[in-house]
């Protein structure tokens, strides 16, 4: 009985989703140094993040992936939403009004969604009760925060985002909805597949020994 307990010990960490792959591609071009009138200038840097960009930027997932989402602060007059689309299932939520919120020492979770490999645009989302317009990956009210040497088409397994809700007004600086993601694998490595068998293999021969002495008595 030990060693079949070991066994599946040894498979059920076998069999849970591995991180280490976990990523998401971002390309851009040109990048922008985040401005002193972002209320969360000094939280970014702190974590390294020192630029953005917008119209055009993109972020591609892998497969088999899945976000976990963070509310970290806003600095806004206005209610905006972010939400997603097309996940499974889908997310929202809507910060009301606050002029400075910093939740970057204890984030907020949004919720987990999971998304088909590929283009994020379109399905991570921002709108607004006020006068801004809509924003999604590789528009303009949409910003990537990235790090002084992030170069384009580098992978993470984390990225943090904001929103601009009046991108004509003076206070054009993407704090009014910031956004930590965390991406994790929803499906075991091909590595991961292997050891499994391996597992089930160790099992089999556990169970067998087991029944040996039992039927040595019997005979």
């Amino acid at each position: 009985m030990k060693k079949l307990l070991i066994a599946l010990a040894g498979l059920t960490a076998l069999t849970a989703p591995s991180v280490a792959t976990a990523a998401a591609t971002i390309t851009f071009g040109t990048t922008t140094a985040i401005p002193g009138s972002n209320d969360f200038k000094t939280n970014l840097n702190n974590l390294g993040l020192t630029q953005f960009a917008t119209t055009g930027a993109s972020i591609v997932l892998d497969p088999g992936m899945e976000i976990t989402f963070y509310f970290v602060g806003a600095e806004s007059g206005f209610s905006d939403t972010f939400s997603t689309a097309g996940g499974l299932p889908n997310l929202s939520m809507t910060e009301g009004f606050n002029n400075n919120e910093n939740h970057f020492g204890a984030p907020i979770l949004i919720g987990t969604d999971s998304f088909a490999a590929g283009s994020l645009a379109g399905l991570l989302n921002f709108t607004s009760s006020g006068p801004g317009a809509p924003g999604t990956v590789g528009t303009d009210p949409f910003a990537i925060f990235l790090g002084p040497n992030q170069v384009s088409g580098s992978t993470v397994n984390d990225f943090y985002f904001g929103y601009d809700d009046q991108l004509v007004n003076v206070d054009d600086n993407h704090d009014d909805f910031v956004i930590h993601a965390i991406i994790s694998s929803v499906v075991p490595e091909p590595s991961t597949w292997g050891m499994m068998l391996l597992g089930f293999a160790g099992i089999g021969m556990a169970m067998r020994r087991r029944r040996s002495p039992a039927l040595a008595q019997v005979a």
